[in-house]
């Protein structure tokens, strides 16, 4: 297999990022990590992968080290898996090393993985590479040991529903159509995709599965995790309330994970900046553009419950958008870094969701949907460009857009059927 075979299938990255998986296979590194972090709240669909689908998860991982050379493979799994521990050691075969890791957030970070697993830091601004690693997600490498299109995704359905469970689902059925399939224990509800940390607050469920979607978590709409978004939905509302209520305490940079592996981010100063910057002439720091918006300053370590995440994130894009770059000297990990991690236990009670089943077995939903609506543009970089036309019949598997440039990604139908609409975001097939 070789980096061009990943790219035909389509394979990017599976744990949110959604980054082309072949144009990271270009590089040359000399240690492989496999992301079995799995650091958001009440997610397991990569440990359910694990235990259904090692065997591919592990060819997956083989072929990455032959395309790319490197000499090592870790995988950073947390020490609390005992049964995907001891069953992927079994498995694994030479040179593999299983890291055992502490259950914190956000462990699955990479620049945190690195760390935690190899004691490598990774510089200011730049990639995992350069430190001598690629990190790859579980069902990214599931995906390449399969060998086939990526047309299916794994999904953890969690929350206020009856059975939590990870489900495998054709790429663009419905939000609806999945949770349709469960029983929802909240009268009133709101769903968050991706993750109760990193994820998007859902207002419309006709929205579709990516090959980059993780989770749908249905909450109260009076819980903490959607009164805390709702409150922040805009820049002004951050800028708002940053003005008005930051005493500048520093708990969010003292917690921050990327702050305490020697990064110079600093969401206090955004929001200082928040505070006494002028539209017309911003006070920017450049050292948050290192931010990797884990929220965990917003969620977690604000006692007023303002969003530094949300000011760092806003200070991020003004400084891409003046060309603004870090230059300062190489970085050591804080002395306090062993100390100021955060328990996913203290990090789900913060979120409130305790009350919630934290499990996430393997389900077969039979999902078969009547039709699908594909993102073009399910990845980072350029959106796909089509390869069908309205009315033309495909079969699951069949090409149906084609990369457009160096990071983009092609796309495959997920159902057999017909190329009912094509439009600028996403091409709809019905079944039949």
């Amino acid at each position: 297999m070789t980096p061009r075979d990943v790219e035909a299938l389509g394979v990017i990255g599976a744990g949110g990022a959604g980054f082309p998986t072949h144009v990271k296979l270009e590089g040359k590194p000399d240690t492989v990590i496999v992301n079995a972090a799995e650091c958001e709240p009440l997610l397991h669909k990569d440990m359910e992968v694990i235990l259904h689908h090692a065997d591919d998860v592990l060819k997956g991982l083989s072929a990455v080290l032959e395309m790319t050379g490197a000499r090592d493979a870790i995988i950073g799994i947390k020490e609390k898996h005992d049964r995907e521990i001891a069953l992927i050691s079994g498995k694994a075969p030479a040179g593999v090393r299983v890291v055992p890791i502490e259950d914190v957030y956000p462990a699955g970070d990479e620049i945190t993985l690195i760390y935690m697993t190899t004691g490598r830091l990774v510089q200011p601004g730049s990639l995992p590479i350069t430190a001598g690693c690629l990190v790859q997600n579980v069902e990214t490498l599931y995906n390449i040991g399969a060998g086939r299109p990526v047309v299916d995704k794994f999904v953890a359905v969690a929350g206020a529903v009856e059975h939590p469970a990870t489900v495998r689902v054709p790429v663009g059925v419905s939000y609806a159509e999945v949770l349709s399939r469960f029983r929802i224990t909240a009268p009133d509800y709101r769903v968050r995709s991706g993750g109760l940390m990193m994820g998007i607050l859902e207002d419309d469920l006709s929205r579709t599965v990516s090959k980059r979607t993780g989770a749908l978590i249905v909450l109260p709409a009076d819980h903490y995790c959607v009164t805390m978004y709702r409150r922040f939905a805009t820049d002004h509302d951050t800028d708002r309330i940053a003005k008005a209520g930051c005493d500048q305490c520093a708990f969010c940079t003292e917690l921050c994970p990327r702050y305490l592996l020697g990064q110079p981010v600093r969401p206090e100063t955004a929001m200082r900046n928040r505070m006494f910057t002028r539209e017309e002439e911003p006070m920017l720091f450049a050292g948050n553009l290192s931010c990797c918006e884990c929220n965990l300053c917003t969620m977690y370590s604000c006692p007023e419950g303002l969003d530094p995440r949300g000011a760092t994130v806003i200070e991020k894009r003004a400084a891409r958008e003046r060309g603004l770059s870090w230059s300062g000297p190489g970085i050591t990990a804080h002395p306090m870094f062993e100390y100021r991690k955060v328990p996913s236990a203290k990090l789900k009670q913060r979120l409130d969701v305790l009350r919630f089943a934290d499990e996430g077995p393997l389900r077969d939903l039979q999902l078969a949907p009547e039709d699908v609506r594909i993102p073009l543009h399910e990845h980072a970089g350029a959106a796909a460009e089509p390869a069908v036309a309205r009315g033309q019949r495909v079969r699951r598997g069949d090409l149906i857009a084609r990369a457009n440039g160096r990071i983009s990604s092609n796309l495959h139908a997920s159902i057999d059927g017909t190329v009912a609409a094509l439009s600028a975001d996403h091409i709809h097939i019905r079944r039949g």
